[in-house]
């Protein structure tokens, strides 16, 4: 069983890192658009022609990872991916609180003139 977790966080990260190329390209390929259209827009100002709107076209270049996916398969991953982050953030933040009240209990126990306070 743990065999099969590790093998799945590999598999999540590699997704991750896929994921992150995706958005970096759709990102690079947004602000090429943008100075394109500055371009355009100022070359048409210098010739008295009305500016051009910027385009409503999203890039959602990551969206063909999950054609392969029927929608029950997409909805059931779904589900499976909102439990692992609820069951995530669940843990991460109790032990973020327990830090934090182990952090706040030792500075409640100093002496703030230089010795520790007795318990």
């Amino acid at each position: 069983m743990a065999d099969q977790r590790k093998i799945v966080i590999n598999q999540l990260h590699e997704l991750n890192i896929l994921l992150l190329h995706s958005k970096l390209k759709a990102t690079r390929a947004r602000t090429a658009r943008r100075a394109a259209a500055t371009v355009r827009n100022v070359d048409a100002a210098r010739r008295g022609r009305p500016l051009m709107r910027p385009s409503k076209e999203q890039t959602e270049s990551a969206l063909h990872m999950f054609d392969c996916l029927s929608p029950s398969e997409l909805s059931t991953l779904s589900e499976y991916l909102q439990r692992i982050i609820d069951n995530t953030d669940t843990r991460l933040l109790d032990e973020e609180i327990t830090e934090r009240r182990k952090a706040i209990h030792e500075f409640l126990m100093l002496d703030h003139s230089g010795t520790e306070a007795q318990e």
